[in-house]
């Protein structure tokens, strides 16, 4: 069985719990997108190029599921497995800053990308306010949460991968 599969089942169970549960942990008008950090460490924990499958499988699940427009979650959780698999090969051991980095990047991108979209489609969104009130909020959130992801998924990864980690 390809590793690939073991996306599927941990995708929709994140993006499950991103829709039910962490979509309700509020800070002003920002939330934490736990789809995103856990592309983000499985991208940095993993040697191959599985995380765009993981990418994929989150952004169309999150696609199909919330309101905004197709691509906008789409093309940030891809950025964000290009990301984390760059500077995967580029940086040395700690990967729990490299994890800190591809997050704060990520969703960066990722709220500039869907204040684009929706300007683009015709809604009147300010990109300081924006900033300011959503992506600063969401990124302190994701912050938050980027540990016990990390940890999740260092542990699916010890489990799936069979190898030793040196973390």
């Amino acid at each position: 069985m390809p590793i690939q599969f073991i996306s599927i089942p941990v995708m929709l169970i994140l993006s499950v719990l991103q829709m039910t549960a962490i979509s309700r942990i509020t800070l002003l008008s920002g939330s934490a997108d736990i789809i995103l950090i856990a592309i983000a460490a499985w991208g940095i924990r993993e040697k191959g190029s599985g995380v765009y499958v993981w990418a994929l499988i989150g952004g169309l699940l999150i696609s199909f599921a919330s309101a905004v427009p197709f691509p906008a979650p789409l093309v940030p959780y891809l950025f964000t497995a290009f990301l984390a698999r760059g500077i995967q090969s580029r940086l040395w051991q700690p990967p729990i800053l490299s994890m800190i980095a591809v997050v704060a990047v990520g969703t960066i991108f990722q709220h500039l990308f869907s204040i684009l979209i929706l300007q683009f489609k015709g809604l009147e969104i300010g990109l300081m306010e924006g900033l300011r009130s959503v992506t600063m909020p969401s990124l302190l959130l994701n912050f938050l949460f980027l540990f016990p992801v990390f940890s999740l998924i260092n542990d699916l990864a010890r489990w799936i991968l069979r190898e030793e980690v040196y973390d």
